[in-house]
């Protein structure tokens, strides 16, 4: 394996370098064009979207480390544009996203008016982190277009909160960090500061912060990202506790490969902190010991497909895995010192996750996303069971889906979840939907209402809905789902019990009822209720025995 593959911190960057042309080939270079230096190719070359994205423009903070000295051997190599080339497009993006700037200091993401908290805070922190690594190379001529860009973001978000999502408080306060160390406004830094403090104030007993009224473990990771980011800017070190305590949460949940299971959450978000992590590990023996295994070993394309794969993704977060890179000297080297994570099982009950742990065998329950099994052997996935599917007359009924109120209970060899299927709804808003949106943000005030509906609803239904291809649970209990999990040795055995309230369930449709192995099925063509046995072997082998229960 080259050094890439084996640093995962190596292995990310390169993959940015070698991709870099992606986001030059999206970005509008027509110097007479309106929305010259835009990256959202759906809006200025494709006409199918009535509005820029201001998320695209990401991209160009990407474009300005990229022109750094330290990525020259990449250009010598023919992987990289010329460093003047790839300024000239961070110069022309970053026009571009004053133009897109609303006069109060704001931007739309989703949808045409807006004024969104997120796109805000994280196209400044982007640029805020540009301006930084590039140092005295930001040219005056892109910091006179900067600053008052800066300075109008900063005291837009520091007259407001995103309460719904822990994240985005935690990304306003490196948001307003940067701005401060950009503009050199002060009021910056004490706003900063206050939406520090209103996100370590809601952190959870267990350690973790809510998401639109729920956990999720990919958003803990973005959420330390940017404490961290914050921690450096300031130097105010108030958030290291919270952020020890949070690490010491995610730890067990960590796959050995440096992944994790996306339905540990209510947005399904699989990602995984590099940059934060790194920030942390100068504080934190287990976060030390977590960084020096991916100076090791990567977990090459899944490791970076839940934020780089698609152009929108790799548009918004290319920056951080170069930042990542060009911030490593801050990152801690001595020895772990790391505590090792228990033996048995570590559950969160008000998280409702759980996690089995030997010297051999992992084991990730998620029995807040439907009761999800991935068993690890070492650093290989060696099986994964996604929960109960059925497909029958025409209807489906699943059992993933974020669902806190699910009960968890103790058995002798391991753990017990009862749940139920139920028809599942994905959200996909109507022509009507989209028109009601549309006229109800013609206005700062309207749609500042119109985003509180949305909210609303969000906690209410526990769902992300346009950020997240989770399903909605609803509708009438038709089939209860009792999962059950045990660890001997290096063996896991899943036993599921599905059984019907109202037709019987066909054998036939248990087809799709897991995902391990051959299925030897005994008894009559349907029945009440099922029992499914499923057992795991150390070297991952798996057989499925069906039987009436």
């Amino acid at each position: 394996m080259t050094q890439d593959q084996t640093n995962d911190y190596a292995f990310q960057a390169r993959f940015v370098v070698d991709n870099a042309w992606r986001l030059q080939a999206v970005q509008d270079d027509n110097l007479l064009s309106p929305s010259h230096g835009c990256f959202h190719y759906a809006y200025w070359r494709d006409k199918t979207s009535e509005f820029a994205d201001a998320r695209f423009q990401e991209a160009g903070a990407t474009l300005a480390l990229l022109s750094l000295p330290q990525f020259d051997d990449a250009r010598a190599a023919g992987r990289l544009a010329p460093a003047e080339t790839l300024y000239q497009g961070f110069a022309a993006a970053l026009k571009c996203l004053s133009r897109q700037q609303y006069p109060d200091g704001c931007y739309d993401e989703w949808y045409k008016g807006e004024r969104g908290f997120a796109a805000t805070e994280f196209t400044t922190i982007a640029y805020g982190l540009a301006a930084r690594l590039l140092g005295d190379r930001l040219r005056p001529t892109e910091q006179a277009v900067l600053i008052p860009v800066m300075t109008r973001a900063g005291h837009w978000l520091a007259r407001r909160h995103d309460r719904v999502k822990a994240n985005h408080e935690a990304a306003a306060a490196a948001a307003l960090a940067l701005a401060w160390e950009v503009t050199g406004d002060d009021t910056l830094k004490n706003a900063a500061r206050l939406a520090l403090n209103d996100t370590l104030r809601r952190q959870q007993p267990e350690g973790w912060f809510p998401e639109v009224g729920g956990m999720d473990l990919g958003y803990c990771s973005v959420l330390l990202d940017y404490v961290m980011i914050y921690t450096m800017i300031t130097g105010d070190q108030t958030g290291l506790p919270a952020m020890r305590r949070l690490f010491a949460f995610m730890r067990p949940y960590l796959h050995p490969d440096g992944t994790i299971s996306p339905e540990m959450g209510l947005c399904l978000n699989p990602y995984v902190s590099r940059l934060g992590m790194g920030l942390l590990s100068a504080f934190d023996p287990d976060a030390r010991a977590m960084v020096m295994t991916l100076r090791t070993r990567s977990p090459g394309i899944r490791g970076l497909t839940p934020y780089l794969a698609d152009d929108l993704r790799f548009c918004r977060w290319s920056h951080l895995p170069l930042a990542a890179l060009l911030l490593s000297e801050r990152f801690g080297t001595a020895e772990p010192n790391a505590a090792p994570i228990p033996i048995g099982w570590t559950i969160h009950d008000q998280a409702l996750v759980a996690a089995w742990h030997s010297d051999t065998i992992h084991v990730y329950f998620s029995p807040v996303g439907g009761g999800v099994v991935r068993v690890f052997r070492g650093c290989a996935l060696i099986a994964e069971d996604i929960g109960v599917s059925l497909i029958d007359g025409g209807g489906g009924w699943g059992s993933v889906g974020y669902d806190s109120t699910r009960t968890l209970s103790r058995t002798d060899h391991g753990l017990e979840m009862e749940s139920s299927l139920r028809p599942a709804t994905f959200f996909y808003p109507s022509f009507m939907a989209r028109l009601v949106l549309r006229l109800g943000c013609t206005f700062a005030w309207s749609s500042y209402l119109m985003r509180k509906a949305i909210d609303a609803y969000r906690l209410h239904a526990k769902t992300a809905i346009n950020q997240s291809a989770a399903p909605v649970a609803k509708g009438k209990n038709d089939y209860g789902f009792t999962r059950r999990v045990e660890v001997t040795g290096d063996t896991v055995r899943i036993t599921d019990i599905l059984a019907s309230r109202g037709a019987p369930i066909r054998r036939s449709a248990l087809a799709l009822a897991h995902s391990l192995g051959e299925t030897r099925a005994d008894g009559p063509s349907s029945a009440q209720s099922w029992r499914m046995v499923k057992t795991i072997t150390g070297d991952g082998g798996a057989t499925v025995e069906v039987s009436p229960a």
